[in-house]
């Protein structure tokens, strides 16, 4: 059986607790609303590439990972 594959959220949400940041000041810093974020959390809203940039200008982590991490999770839907 293959491997469950996250949704690029779980990461996200990972980080939000490495940074010890609060979600609200995770959304507020990636420029959208706390339920966007849950949304992104849970897998509902795709990663753009604004949203990859963003998130590598609070995170660190390279745009082209959270990009990577958007097209495996796209793929394993089908």
């Amino acid at each position: 059986m293959p491997r469950k594959v996250n949704p690029p959220g779980a990461t996200v949400e990972e980080s939000i607790k490495f940074l010890k940041m609060s979600k609200e000041e995770f959304a507020r810093r990636i420029g959208r609303p706390v339920e966007f974020l849950d949304r992104l959390i849970a897998g509902e809203e795709p990663m753009t590439t604004e949203l990859a940039s963003s998130l590598e200008a609070v995170t660190g982590s390279p745009a082209a990972f959270w990009k990577m991490l958007e097209s495996k999770y796209r793929r394993s839907l089908q």
